[in-house]
Parts: structure tokens; C-alpha cells; sequence
């Protein structure tokens, strides 16, 4: 089924591109998702939304698709979900520490995301060496609702779809929309509260319009290294929204971090010997993220 007319819609540059209505993203994307667009045209879909940028009602449509195949996670209790999609390549992955630590602080904690990023190490890595919960399919869930731990939720379980249109990076060598999309999806209950980060500077006024379209309890942060954590020098400001209300701002913290070979590692032995030494309380967890889980757990009620 062909796109043509819209790629003709958004492709033509800065100047002569013309947004998406909100159903006219729904249909497109759906279309995507269903793969019935040739690869060529969906090349040049995910280039033309590149340059040209999402708007808030393109957003709201792509999210308006994926919620037809996106699998709900019921939960027993308050509940937390993490999106971590780029992994680590300058120093520790903070995420499963994050994870952990709002956990011992009595939320149910979902961390959902990929697998693998070339020549980053990422969360479920980290999962998968310190043998934490990882679901493997979707009638298992069940089984981990009584975990003592953060449960890793990958992508590809949650919707297959949107976990291939991820994959296309590989061919373009370039980021598409799935990328933002995947950050926003949540898969439990309206109750249950989600960290959304962003890297570039124009997504936070896109993402506050998008929350009074599509209301969730939100976290909105700056991320370090694309993942939903405090970096090693900066605990950033972070925007809570209440059922897409917006409730608090918490201030920008700069962090004195002294030298820490483990904060400067990004190899998985060292993170996991890190965690192990947190968990049984013979290290202090990072200050910048025990600061970030005292937040979420003052602000996400």
C-alpha cells in the first residue's frame, strides 16, 4: 500500500513540507506498523519525518497506532516504568541502579527497552548478568508480578511492530521516530507513573503539549546519555505531570562526583560488581540518582 502522497506531504524541506492531522498520522503509521509499505517508502518516510520533526498531533496519531497492538502489563501495586533505549558508551549505565533503588523504595519497577545497541552497553545487559528478571513472552507476565526486583520488559514483547521500526537503524544509519515513540509508550494502567527523557532541546514544549492531548503521570527529564537517569555531574530539572496536568518542577542539581573508577566504567563486570556492592549495602549508591529516586518517590503519588 503505497505512502506516496504523504511523503510528498512532509519531504519537501523545511520550507515546503506541510504537517500530518493527527488521523492522518494514525493511518500512516499504522500502515508502517502493519508493514504494508514497500521499504523504499519507508526509507523515505522516516528521513522526511527526521528533517522535517514530529509535531504534537503527528505524535499523538503514531501513539493513537501503536496502542492497538500494545500489550498491557496489569501491576499489583504503584508502578514506575523506565524507558531505556541507548545503553552507556561514556560511563556507567545508571538505569538498573535507578530501577533498583525505586524498587527498595516500594514502587513495582518496569524497566522496558531494547536489547542491543552496538558499541553501547545497555540496561538489559546489565539485567541479563546479574540475573534479574527479564520477560521472555507475553502469557509468562504473571509469573513476575511477586518479583523482589525491577523486571526488564523488552521491547519486542510489548509490540513487535514499533520494535522493527527501531531496527531500521541499522540500514539508515539514522534515528526515526520510533525512537521518541518508544520512549513514550506505557504499557500499564493509567495510575501508574512513567520518567520520559528527551536530548534535544526542542522536545520538552512538544512533549508538555502532547501530555494535555494524551494525559499520563509523567516525569519529564533531560537524560544522560539518552537514558532516563541523572548524568555524573548534573541531577536535571525534572517536570511532573499529574493525568497531563503539570504539578511540580524540581530545580536543576550540580553534583561535586569525586573520581569513582566504577562511574567511569562502562564494562559489565564492573557494573555488576558495583550493583552487588550496593545491594548489600557495602557501597553508597551514586548521589546524583539516590537524589533523582527521593524526587520520584516525593512527587510520583
Amino acid at each position: 500500500m503505497s505512502i506516496s502522497s504523504v511523503i510528498r506531504q512532509i519531504g519537501r524541506g523545511a520550507k515546503g513540507s506541510s504537517d500530518l492531522s493527527r488521523e492522518e498520522a494514525k493511518s500512516v503509521f499504522q500502515k508502517i506498523l502493519d508493514q504494508e509499505v514497500l521499504p523504499i517508502e519507508l526509507g523515505a518516510f522516516c528521513i522526511a519525518m527526521r528533517i522535517k520533526g514530529e509535531t504534537t498531533q503527528e505524535l499523538a496519531g503514531f501513539l493513537d497506532a501503536i496502542k492497538k497492538d500494545l500489550y498491557h502489563l496489569p501491576t499489583p501495586r504503584r508502578t514506575i516504568v523506565l524507558p531505556s533505549y541507548n545503553g552507556a558508551r561514556k560511563h556507567m549505565n545508571l538505569t538498573p541502579l535507578l530501577a533498583y533503588i525505586l524498587h527498595q523504595l516500594g514502587f513495582f519497577v518496569i524497566v522496558q527497552g531494547v536489547e542491543e545497541f552496538a558499541g553501547r552497553l545497555t540496561t538489559h545487559e546489565i539485567f541479563q548478568a546479574m540475573d534479574w528478571p527479564i520477560l521472555q513472552d507475553r502469557q509468562s507476565w504473571p509469573d513476575y508480578l511477586q518479583s523482589q526486583l525491577p523486571i526488564f520488559v523488552p521491547l519486542k514483547v510489548l509490540h513487535p511492530g514499533l520494535d522493527q521500526l527501531l531496527e531500521i537503524r541499522q540500514q539508515l544509519g539514522l534515528r526515526n521516530s520510533g525512537h521518541i515513540l518508544a520512549k513514550l509508550i506505557n504499557p500499564c494502567d493509567e495510575c501508574s507513573w512513567q520518567i520520559i527523557n528527551y536530548t534535544h532541546p526542542e522536545y520538552p514544549q512538544i512533549l508538555e503539549d502532547l501530555f494535555g492531548i494524551l494525559p499520563g503521570n509523567i516525569a519529564l527529564m533531560r537524560g544522560s546519555e539518552g537514558e532516563p537517569t541523572s548524568s555524573i555531574l548534573r541531577l536535571p530539572q525534572i517536570h511532573f505531570f499529574k493525568e497531563g496536568h503539570p504539578t511540580s518542577i524540581t530545580q536543576e542539581n550540580r553534583l561535586e562526583t569525586p573520581p569513582d573508577p566504577y562511574l567511569a566504567s562502562v564494562d559489565l563486570q564492573m557494573h555488576c560488581e558495583y550493583l552487588r556492592e550496593v545491594i548489600s549495602q557495602k557501597r553508597e549508591p551514586f548521589l546524583g540518582i539516590h537524589l533523582q529516586a527521593e524526587l520520584l518517590q516525593r512527587n510520583c503519588i
